[in-house]
């Protein structure tokens, strides 16, 4: 790097420089002592800018990202400034020009932080699946007439939480801070979904919770009542429709095919069906004939050709279909 090119903004905005003024450690603290040395003449920049990074004071959670995004928005600024009033040249009058600075750290810094704990919201339509990538780096993936609130500044060192409502799968990013795994929060009203690394899903709709764990871990707690807490291996599910959390053994697969756009049944019943028909797709499933609602499906069909569930449903049972508007009865 040639310091020697570099006035006070530029060392300003210089990574190795900024460390050495703020965390020096043996490295730096030689570097820079030995270049003083040789270059006397570049005492009085080196100075000011140092005096200059330390009348910031940074928060101590942000992010590489952020800090940069800091340290881009002064520069930006500070030249906008100049040529805006070109009658005055801040490198000349120091104090004046380092208050500025100051001033549009605090602003930059301040506009971060509530943007950063401004959450996102991202919601499917019905007949609608979405793919997101956090900021973290873990996929989520939102079935139809589902919906996913997070935090803007959600990033690999910070807590992570969400809140989701319908059907979402969640392929979760490890993260590791000094050592320490970092969890990932999924709430569903009031069940919290702790996990260090994994892939689940979570259904939530009508107040009934489902969490089914395809791979790694899961710990499940009912945040009324901590003591009521489940640990999930691969293909187990929990399951919450009034208090109690229910677990039982399950082929993880079928709750999470839809991600792959189908739709797979085992001995699914034509009630149960019908529901999910009104949840995703808004279709009003009626069924006429009291026999069939005992009656079951196994099968698949895609998640982008609803009709293709009828045409299957006809030949397996003795049923007449008909459609009206968004209704559809079964006789």
């Amino acid at each position: 790097m040639n310091y020697l090119a570099f006035d006070i903004e530029d060392f300003i905005m210089d990574d190795f420089f900024q460390k050495w003024v703020k965390t020096p450690d043996e490295q730096t603290e030689a570097f820079w002592r030995q270049w003083l040395l040789e270059h006397p003449e570049k005492k009085a920049v080196v100075a000011q800018a140092s005096k200059f990074i330390q009348k910031i004071d940074f928060n101590e959670k942000w992010t590489a990202t952020e800090r940069s995004e800091i340290w881009h928005n002064i520069a930006i600024n500070l030249e906008n400034e100049a040529i805006e009033n070109t009658n005055i040249k801040p490198l000349k009058n120091y104090w004046n020009w380092l208050a500025v600075a100051c001033s549009l750290v605090m602003i930059t810094a301040v506009s971060l932080y509530f943007y950063r704990f401004r959450t996102q919201e991202v919601t499917t339509s019905f007949g609608e699946i979405k793919q997101i990538t956090l900021n973290d780096g873990s996929v989520v993936t939102l079935n139809a007439n589902s919906s996913i609130v997070y935090k803007n500044g959600m990033y690999a060192n910070s807590n992570r939480e969400v809140w989701v409502e319908g059907d979402v799968i969640f392929e979760v990013s490890k993260q590791v801070d000094n050592g320490n795994k970092l969890p990932f929060i999924v709430h569903a009203e009031n069940l919290n979904v702790e996990v260090l690394g994994t892939i689940f899903s979570v259904s939530n709709r009508r107040h009934e919770k489902n969490i089914v764990l395809q791979e790694g871990s899961v710990k499940v707690t009912d945040e009324k009542d901590v003591a009521n807490t489940v640990l999930l291996r691969p293909n187990e599910s929990v399951s919450q429709s009034q208090t109690a959390l229910v677990k039982q053994e399950v082929d993880a697969l079928y709750a999470t095919a839809w991600k792959n756009k189908v739709m797979l049944f085992k001995q699914k019943s034509l009630v149960e069906i019908a529901q999910m028909m009104k949840d995703l797709y808004n279709i009003d499933m009626v069924i006429d004939n009291p026999s069939l609602k005992n009656e079951t499906f196994t099968g698949s069909f895609p998640t982008d050709s609803v009709d293709i569930f009828f045409v299957k449903l006809q030949k397996l049972y003795p049923v007449q279909i008909t459609k009206n508007g968004n209704s559809i009865h079964l006789k």
